[in-house]
């Protein structure tokens, strides 16, 4: 967890080095993180956070293209997510069946944040690092309907990507946040947790007032 976080708090860095060392390919390695951390369930570790943050600074200073990062990271996201789902739907399902007592951790987390907010968590749980590998999997075994899960999967994916990438262009170039890159990456990521915490508290808070007599 230490050096995940150290990962993501130095994710600027990583992605400079990219594009020093391999200019438009940094576009496909981009892609590739994207898609296996929401498309491989065992694969749960990637910086994805601060990698879209920092793919929005360098779109600012013009060494990346923000129309094919939005276009591309957000192709890649809804595909990762899809191939997790049929993962969950086709393989899933006898998986975890044999290894119910051994249940991982974040899947068991995962399973009742789905079955407490439904499509909500298939959206909701890209903003959550670990949450968004599990859930579309979950959403898998649990045969949520392809149409429904789409819908959903596209809508997070959109909104995933374009808020960590517009919040780098549009603000990545302040000084201060270039010197405090870590600091503003670790308030944001929690304030977005905070603002979605508060809108399910929300919305449990108004289903409990319509089933109270």
């Amino acid at each position: 967890m230490e050096e995940l976080f150290r990962m993501m708090v130095h994710a600027d860095e990583l992605i400079g080095d990219l594009v020093a060392q391999y200019g438009t390919l940094t576009y496909l390695i981009l892609f590739t993180i994207v898609f296996v951390e929401t498309g491989l369930v065992v694969v749960t570790f990637f910086p994805g956070d601060g990698l879209l943050f920092s793919a929005g600074i360098l779109a600012a200073s013009g060494e990346l293209s923000l129309a094919i990062l939005l276009i591309l990271l957000t192709l890649a996201t809804i595909l990762g997510n899809t191939s997790n789902y049929l993962i969950g739907r086709f393989v899933g399902v006898r998986l975890f069946r044999k290894e119910k007592a051994k249940r991982n951790h974040y899947l068991a987390k995962a399973f009742t944040y789905y079955e407490k907010y439904g499509g909500k968590a298939v959206i909701l749980s890209r903003f959550f690092p670990f949450m968004r590998s599990f859930v579309p999997f979950v959403a898998g075994i649990t045969a949520m309907k392809i149409v429904d899960f789409t819908w959903c999967n596209i809508l997070g994916g959109i909104l995933w990507i374009s808020t960590y990438l517009l919040l780098g262009f549009f603000f990545g170039e302040i000084p201060w946040v270039k010197a405090n890159f870590g600091l503003v990456l670790s308030g944001m990521l929690a304030f977005l947790l905070l603002v979605i915490l508060i809108s399910l508290l929300k919305g449990v808070v108004q289903l409990l007032i319509k089933k109270s007599p």
